[in-house]
């Protein structure tokens, strides 16, 4: 589940937002996405009745103890604490480059728009251009990317973010980046670097 709110609820903390995959249970561990922290859940609220367990595509309050809640931030993300989501600042993706005025180059600054987290990022690297449709490599080390292009780019973010692979959870390994008030391109991660 990634959470967009957090507030205190009797001898825990409440947190609200969409179960991506899997079940949850009242009285199961999980494992909060950074900062790694387990908590216990106490209890699942679904359309503000109670309930013992809820699956995918709910959207749901759970109330959680055992860890501060100073630690969780928007676009924390509670997983198993078997199979955690990963956590990185750097990752390779598949990007589609929008409507943009000015090219992309090399240390470009963007806004990675990614489920609840808007985070300040940087375009790291131009690794390829792609054809569009066949995803070919046309161009290695482009000196900038514009309007219409695919390519693949290294993404730097300032904190980190969790991310899967588009090809394992494509809810959780897509994203838009937006600058100056604009989106500029979607994309959808294929390398965890850290």
């Amino acid at each position: 589940i990634q959470h967009p709110v957090s507030v205190y609820q009797g001898s825990g903390f409440c947190v609200t937002g969409k179960i991506e995959a899997g079940y949850i249970q009242t009285g199961d561990k999980i494992l909060a996405m950074p900062p790694n922290e387990t908590c216990t859940v106490k209890g699942i609220t679904l359309h503000d009745e109670a309930l013992d367990w809820a699956a995918a595509g709910d959207h749901v309050s759970l109330t959680l103890t055992g860890m501060d809640i100073i630690k969780i931030n928007m676009g924390c993300v509670f997983c198993d604490p078997k199979e955690p989501i990963r956590v990185c600042t750097r990752f390779r993706a598949r990007v589609l480059i929008f409507n943009i005025e000015i090219p992309i180059t090399q240390g470009f600054p963007v806004l990675l728009h990614y489920q609840t987290v808007s985070e300040p990022a940087t375009i790291r690297k131009l690794i390829s251009v792609l054809h569009k449709s066949s995803g070919e490599v046309l161009k290695k080390k482009p000196k900038c990317l514009s309007k219409g292009m695919n390519a693949i780019v290294e993404i730097q973010t300032q904190r980190p973010v969790s991310l899967e692979l588009y090809k394992d959870y494509k809810e959780l390994g897509r994203f838009m980046l937006r600058y100056v008030g604009s989106t500029i391109a979607a994309g959808v991660v294929t390398e965890i670097k850290e």
